[in-house]
């Protein structure tokens, strides 16, 4: 089972907020599941603990406002950067999703276009 670093828990819960405009809150395992949690964690917590691995996760905790915060902060250069540096598709995916939902730049699309396909292949 792969565990996802920060920058990859980051990239699944911006790409949850993009798909799901109303929620506020969400937490990611460290095998990438994420969950909703602005009514609560135990979906989260009972997958951590009760997962095919059979070891406890570890649980991130992401605020619509954090993920917000940091994407806008982020230059095209270090986006495109992240996204090189990338060796998973949903991460890749992710934030693709993060930035058609935000600034929409071309550069930093075409880049995440690129990596999918270089990834796509090696699959």
């Amino acid at each position: 089972m792969k565990t996802l670093n920060k920058e990859e828990l980051k990239a699944v819960a911006s790409d949850i907020f993009g798909r799901y405009p109303k929620a506020e809150k969400v937490a990611v395992t460290s095998d990438g599941m994420a969950f909703i949690t602005d009514e609560g964690e135990n979906a989260v917590k009972n997958h951590s603990k009760r997962n095919t691995s059979g070891k406890e996760l570890a649980i991130a905790r992401f605020t619509r406002d954090e993920i917000e915060s940091a994407s806008k902060d982020k230059s095209i250069k270090e986006l495109i950067a992240e996204i090189e540096s990338a060796t998973d598709v949903m991460v890749v995916d992710a934030l693709l999703n993060a930035e058609n939902a935000g600034k929409k730049r071309k550069s930093v699309i075409d880049a995440a276009d690129k990596k999918l396909k270089e990834l796509k292949t090696e699959a």
